[in-house]
């Protein structure tokens, strides 16, 4: 081993101690004079300052359950999940291209993101949910009176309804912009974290996954991404993971697509980073939940998924580094009183 080689490596240790900045940090600009996600809109696709919709969210806390192991608070975004993010660029840049009238189908994070945007500049919404529903989403929704329908089929319901009446369609997986907000994770990440070895997400249609693996590629470094699913539903972790059984249902249930246009990009992410994926039972969920209740933290069972996913990986020796573990939203209880 060279002198110089030692040397090096003792700098860069002293740099660290000291808290200095990382190349990839310093390459990364944030506009001081903006809110939220526009913060960082040098980074993502145009739009016009008039039509930057904030309800001033992302910035959101990364806690230390151990030296080696983060949690991404993206419930503490302003409506409770990382849905702010998405949304906040969607309707932005759909508002600035001249569309006023939209319309979602939701497990129900999405549709109170978008209600809230939307009356910020009184755009018109309408909502298709699922009979399925989180009742105290569902709760959340009326309370906020908005045009809802729940129905057996809210996605083809939503896409029917957008071709019928000239409605803008939110659905994040079918649209050029749909995972851009969420790239504003990554930033984050690399601005508080740097680099960090591996990501777990919790993956339904998988735009917000994208949007974090987009994000990390904007400035040449990508972690390992855990694409995470339920026993429940699980087309895409089952890939990677084929230790588990089957079960009827599961407590995450905002992981709710069973197929997903962006499979072939997913996968190629995953691919990308040498991730993998992890399917988890409701028994795991639950423990992991109990966990995070005992330190204090309370959030939804996909973020309980998502940390049950960790423990997993780490229990089959395949958690090396510093780990991120992504909350993707609130704990909303089922109870309607």
């Amino acid at each position: 081993m060279s002198l110089s080689f030692i040397i090096e490596c003792k700098y860069i240790k002293i740099l660290s101690d000291k808290g200095e900045k990382s190349n990839l940090q310093n390459n990364l600009i944030k506009d001081q004079t903006q809110v939220g996600i526009w913060q960082y809109h040098r980074y993502l696709p145009e739009v016009p300052l008039e039509f930057r919709l904030s309800l001033n969210e992302g910035n959101t806390s990364e806690q230390e359950l151990d030296p080696e192991i983060f949690l991404k608070r993206e419930d503490q975004n302003p409506t409770g999940s990382l849905k702010d993010r998405g949304m906040a660029f969607l309707i932005s840049k759909a508002s600035s291209l001249g569309f006023k009238q939209f319309v979602l189908s939701s497990s129900g994070n999405a549709a109170i993101s978008a209600a809230n945007y939307c009356a910020k500049a009184n755009l018109k919404l309408k909502v298709f949910v699922s009979v399925r529903v989180n009742k105290g989403k569902l709760k959340k929704l009326e309370q906020m009176k908005v045009d809802l329908s729940v129905d057996q089929r809210p996605l083809t319901m939503a896409t029917r309804f957008a071709k019928e009446n000239n409605f803008y369609n939110l659905r994040p997986s079918i649209n050029e912009f749909g995972s851009t907000g969420y790239q504003t994770i990554a930033f984050e990440l690399l601005e508080n974290q740097d680099r960090i070895e591996n990501l777990f997400v919790p993956v339904s249609s998988g735009v917000n996954f994208l949007g974090i693996s987009k994000g990390f590629k904007k400035f040449g470094y990508v972690p390992k991404l855990h694409l995470c699913q339920s026993s429940f539903i699980f087309p895409l972790a089952s890939i990677f993971d084929h230790n588990f059984v089957q079960e009827d249902s599961s407590f995450a249930s905002a992981l709710v697509a069973r197929q997903s246009p962006l499979k072939k990009e997913i996968l190629q992410a995953v691919a990308d980073s040498k991730g993998t994926g992890w399917v988890v039972d409701n028994k795991q969920t639950i423990q992991a939940d109990k966990i995070l209740k005992q330190k204090g933290i309370s959030t939804s069972f996909e973020g309980a998924l998502t940390y049950a996913a960790v423990l997993k990986a780490r229990q089959n020796d395949q958690l090396k580094g510093r780990t991120v573990c992504l909350l993707t939203g609130k704990n909303y209880s089922n109870d309607t009183t």
